[in-house]
């Protein structure tokens, strides 16, 4: 079944949702394990759309006489 892409906001509500239940400390432990593994690739997969955005981001400077350049966002 091929992936669908889910929006960065969804996979934050849905990280905060595992961490909630995994606090809660009221699973048993294969339902723990599960969402700890699902939670590793979302994590990896927000890492991944955050770089990508990243790239995409620019800072908006401005220069001696009131104007304005775009420049690449500098880490």
């Amino acid at each position: 079944m091929p992936k669908k892409d889910v929006s960065l906001e969804n996979s934050f509500k849905r990280l905060e949702e595992i961490l909630g239940q995994l606090e809660s400390g009221e699973l048993e432990l294969e339902k723990s394990i599960q969402l700890f593994e699902e939670a590793m690739t979302l994590s990896t997969e927000c890492q991944k759309q955050l770089e990508a955005l990243e790239k995409r981001v620019k800072v908006l400077v401005e220069k001696d006489g009131g104007e304005y350049t775009e420049e690449d966002l500098q880490e």
